[in-house]
């Protein structure tokens, strides 16, 4: 059977490398700037496509440029793959001693092309450095949140590399001495180079799932919190507390709302400033919400007005809740911020009769308390 030249395969790879590189240069433009890594992504197959165009030319330029700046480019290439997963997981990009691992390699290269002409030895050091590379790759894409498909993927892409490097090693005694003017066109070569322009393709695709994972995420929470304080918004939080008040029915449990109020917020913002109300509001939901279950909600319907759900919680059990966030409220943590207070107001159903018909109905309920807390004086709960 006839063997694919390998200057076919490397061709192959530097296409798909440009085009790869185009796809992640336009997210990289789209996407919002907390996502990170995709610029270096970009310059990374950028790099390995020039590196396999560099390569296809042996025979035609020097090997100065054919082998050893071909090796070169792809070691930087793969280098700025992991610094592009250090970036996209939050990480300080570490550069050395990678850097100078990679100037001692290029000089070994350049020693076995130009000094002994050994080409299994530039195999052999190449495919160590390629294992090195993707091994780490694959456990910072696992590693990698959020833990979808794209990091999956992007790890399974990277082990496959590396698994294709640690076979090329275990087969280099089949390659045969090969003079350095002449492609190696053995079989095991053919496949390894396929592999190699497959994998570009495969790294390239499993990142652009990985981000795009990040981006749905990025999108959901913004779509559901406030960006103030991180808390429900309104539209999330009746979404939410209809699947509570569902189950609340088929279960027979109590349900609770607790609606709370800052009080005297606009004196607050008057004597402070807007600034020092918002650090106020940012202070109460980070305070609250730690007085709180894992199932339980937090939610903000508007300037200062927070609304807590508390899934199966008797009447007796939601005033303890409410008093303890009061308590907590008044206790003055920060010494930076005014002292402020807190009025809340309880409502718990159970699905008697004369009780809520639903769950706007009980909030309803809740802000009544709140009113009378108010009008009896402030800083206290009434259910």
């Amino acid at each position: 059977m006839p063997l694919v030249d390998p200057r076919t395969f490397l061709l192959v790879a530097n296409l798909l490398g440009m085009l790869c590189a185009l796809v992640l240069w336009v997210q990289a433009k789209s996407f919002p700037d907390d996502i990170e890594g995709l610029r270096d992504w970009s310059l990374a197959v950028v790099l390995i496509g020039f590196a396999s165009g560099l390569a296809s030319l042996r025979g035609i330029v020097h090997d100065g440029f054919s082998i050893v700046a071909a090796s070169g480019l792809l070691l930087l290439g793969q280098l700025l793959l992991i610094i592009g997963l250090q970036r996209y997981s939050g990480r300080t990009p570490v550069w050395r001693p990678t850097l100078d691992v990679i100037g001692a390699i290029l000089v070994l290269i350049a020693w076995l092309t130009f000094g002994t002409h050994h080409y299994q030895g530039r195999i052999f050091i190449m495919a160590l450095a390629h294992i090195g590379f993707f091994g780490y790759g694959a456990l910072l894409a696992w590693r990698a949140e959020p833990r979808g498909f794209g990091g999956r993927f992007l790890a399974v892409a990277f082990l496959l590399g590396a698994a294709v490097a640690l076979w090329r090693l275990a087969t280099l005694s089949m390659a045969g001495g090969q003079p350095d003017e002449a492609f190696d066109r053995n079989l095991i070569q053919q496949i390894y180079l396929g592999m190699f322009s497959l994998g570009v393709l495969g790294l390239s695709i499993g990142f652009i799932l990985l981000a795009n994972e990040r981006l749905r995420v990025e999108l959901e929470f913004m779509a559901t919190r406030d960006p103030m304080t991180g808390a429900l918004n309104r539209r999330a939080f009746f979404a939410r507390a209809a699947i509570e008040w569902a189950r609340r029915e088929r279960a027979q449990r109590p349900l609770a709302v607790i609606t709370s109020d800052i009080d005297f917020f606009k004196k607050v913002n008057d004597t402070h400033g807007h600034h020092v109300g918002d650090l106020v509001i940012k202070d109460f939901a980070r305070r609250a919400s730690a007085m709180l279950r894992v199932p339980d909600i937090l939610a903000r319907f508007g300037g200062e007005e927070f609304v807590i759900l508390l899934p199966d919680t008797d009447h007796a059990n939601a005033c303890q809740v409410a008093e303890r966030i009061r308590r907590e409220i008044e206790t003055q943590r920060d010494k930076t911020l005014p002292k402020f207070t807190v009025s809340l107001g309880v409502a718990v159903t159970a699905g008697q009769a004369g009780q809520a018909a639903d769950i706007e109905a009980l909030i309803a309920e809740a802000d009544a308390a709140l009113y009378r807390a108010k009008q009896g004086g402030r800083n206290r709960v009434e259910a």
